[in-house]
């Protein structure tokens, strides 16, 4: 993707003056007896928070993270050559297959899941790619309770043990390796990093253009003051069992 945001990502998400910072912490929740059963071949709406990998789902307020102001590599942000955008469904629908998108949620936290899985069933991988309403996200992990909506995810020859984003991150890593990659955490405890960061970036030529084509309103005094610079928050937590990395995730949220 050339720019920070299409057009469509323009009429999701609502733009903000200030920004706040999506970091939040891994908690295990299970199925609602009263989950709505889903069939497995279609997109659905699932009212249920048993996808217990979303960080989108969680509160904020569960983190103590400190917040560092400084730009992870954007190659933590790619997998499979996909990187995070508003189309972060289009591009994994051609590379590894049509999958249920499967949606939870509402608000802030409302979320909707594309999942795949290794095709080796005695130690499934899986793949998620997740879009919420102020943030995207990816999560590669192994291991870790069932789900609600598990059985739609679909198998992948590309979803192996030897998938990494484009830095290098995969499972399998120490906790030393994963610290040589991404610096140091804003969060840190036994089996567990978390990195926070936030940074301003300038807005390009065309979004500037495409926000004014969305809201025509603006005067060009309106549109440079409050939008020529917009704040970019990244999340990434990696989870270890016996300093191997079993689970990450990784998120981006723009703001004004």
């Amino acid at each position: 993707m050339n720019h920070r945001f299409s057009n469509s990502r323009l009429l999701r998400r609502p733009i903000y003056k200030s920004a706040g910072l999506c970091a939040i912490l891994l908690i295990v929740s299970f199925l609602p007896a009263d989950a709505t059963p889903v069939q497995s071949n279609a997109d659905a709406y699932l009212k249920d928070n048993s996808d217990w990998w979303s960080s989108t789902r969680r509160p904020d307020s569960e983190d103590d993270s400190t917040i560092q102001k400084r730009e992870l590599s954007t190659k933590h942000f790619e997998i499979l050559g996909l990187r995070l955008s508003e189309d972060s469904f289009d591009g994994p629908s051609k590379k590894l297959g049509e999958a249920a998108v499967i949606k939870r949620g509402d608000g802030s936290s409302g979320r909707s899941q594309i999942c795949y899985r290794s095709v080796d069933t005695a130690k499934k991988i899986y793949l998620i790619f997740e879009k919420g309403e102020l943030n995207d996200a990816f999560y590669l992990f192994t291991g870790g309770p069932d789900w609600h909506g598990s059985d739609r995810c679909v198998a992948s020859t590309l979803v192996t043990s030897d998938l990494a984003t484009a830095s290098g991150l995969r499972l399998g890593l120490s906790i030393a390796q994963v610290k040589a990659l991404l610096g140091t955490p804003s969060f840190a405890r036994k089996e567990k990093l978390i990195y926070s960061v936030t940074t301003q970036k300038k807005t390009s030529t065309a979004d500037l253009e495409a926000i004014k084509k969305q809201n025509p309103g603006l005067t060009d005094d309106e549109l440079h003051r409050n939008y020529d610079f917009y704040t970019l928050i990244a999340y990434v937590e990696a989870r270890f069992q016996q300093d191997k990395l079993v689970y990450l995730a990784v998120s981006e949220t723009e703001s004004y």
